[in-house]
């Protein structure tokens, strides 16, 4: 689902830069900071969305290895479904900024990530517009992620 796509993505984003961060067993927290959906969509409808996009947020957990992150972004999209691709992408002195287009059967999507990172945290606002059939929304998730360990 979208959810599972927003965090592989930060993950992934994080990941595409040898030098960046080490690799293992990675932590990626998102939650939803803000929702526009469209004015005239039903109360009840819009309710629904910030219940099932919001809530407690979302935690999981990725291993990336060295292999990983020797490799291209594309490469680890694979656990997006290969839904999105860069645009644009710079992580370098500390910080990342990322562009990204994603594309699924309910829509498509443009996403923007702007954020800090070290070789073991992350913390990034990731912002999503487009249409998923609904009419034009927007959603701004607060991401952050740290190392555990090694993998395994």
């Amino acid at each position: 689902m979208r959810k599972l796509a927003i965090v592989g993505i930060a993950t992934a984003a994080i990941a595409t830069s040898a030098w960046a961060i080490e690799p293992g067993n990675w932590e990626t927290n998102s939650r939803l900071a803000d929702l526009q959906l469209p004015a005239d969509m039903p109360p009840q409808a819009a309710d629904m969305m910030r219940q099932i996009m919001g809530g407690e947020g979302m935690t999981a957990q990725n291993c990336i290895t060295q292999d990983q992150i020797d490799n291209s972004p594309e490469r680890i999209f694979e656990e997006t479904n290969g839904e999105c691709r860069y645009t644009e992408f710079d992580m370098s002195g500390g910080e990342i900024h990322a562009v990204a287009q994603c594309e699924s059967d309910e829509g498509t999507m443009d996403m923007t990530m702007d954020g800090t990172y070290t070789a073991s945290t992350y913390d990034m606002t990731m912002t999503m517009r487009g249409n998923m059939g609904m009419g034009p929304m927007t959603m701004t998730f607060d991401v952050t992620g740290s190392r555990l360990g090694a993998c395994g």
